[in-house]
């Protein structure tokens, strides 16, 4: 395995698949995943994935249902977006059919990306654009160290600000049917 080596170039999937190490493709750029994030950023995600997940749990206990939290690392290949790979936070799949060996192909329920000072600019630029391109339905941006969310719903076909999320209070996803504490 390589790294990945600076080329006047894009990227393919075909050279990321032979990169050592944890990385993005987006759009036939790459990005390193490491290092490990902060802890508040762990502190974070692993708060969020029980309390996604217990909430599931709860939801699939008295209504029925297939979704599931996925946390990273996961990669993600969206539909129309054949020169990428994503690893978001944090991942809602209702739909069985596609999670695959390779990881989540298709558009996710939610994905959920935690800021951090070298991973912000690209969560709340290129990352929300080409969710928003995919139609992946619903996008929460949790912020650790200001303590807030912002959840993003999907209407017709752009992202709009549904709610700003105060540490400890309770967000509706899945278009208002999953109650979850936020932090």
């Amino acid at each position: 395995m390589s790294s990945p080596q600076p080329k006047t170039r894009t990227a393919t999937l075909a050279d990321w698949a032979t990169w050592e190490g944890r990385w993005e493709l987006i759009h036939g750029i790459p990005y390193d995943m490491t290092p490990a994030p902060a802890p508040e950023h762990q502190r974070a995600s692993m708060a969020l994935s029980l309390a996604i997940g217990n909430a599931l749990l709860e939801a699939r206990r008295t209504q029925g249902g297939a979704c599931e939290v996925l946390a990273a690392p996961i990669d993600l290949f969206l539909p129309g977006d054949p020169g990428s790979v994503y690893q978001p936070d944090l991942v809602i799949v209702c739909d069985p059919a596609k999670l695959t060996q390779r990881g989540i192909e298709g558009v996710p329920d939610l994905v959920v990306e935690i800021l951090g000072p070298g991973t912000a600019g690209k969560d709340m630029t290129r990352k929300r654009w080409a969710y928003e391109a995919a139609g992946v339905p619903e996008y929460l941006v949790v912020d650790p160290n200001e303590r807030v969310g912002l959840l993003l719903r999907l209407q017709d076909g752009r992202y709009e600000e549904a709610a700003r999320i105060e540490w400890g209070a309770v967000v509706a996803l899945l278009g208002g049917q999953l109650p979850v504490t936020l932090g």
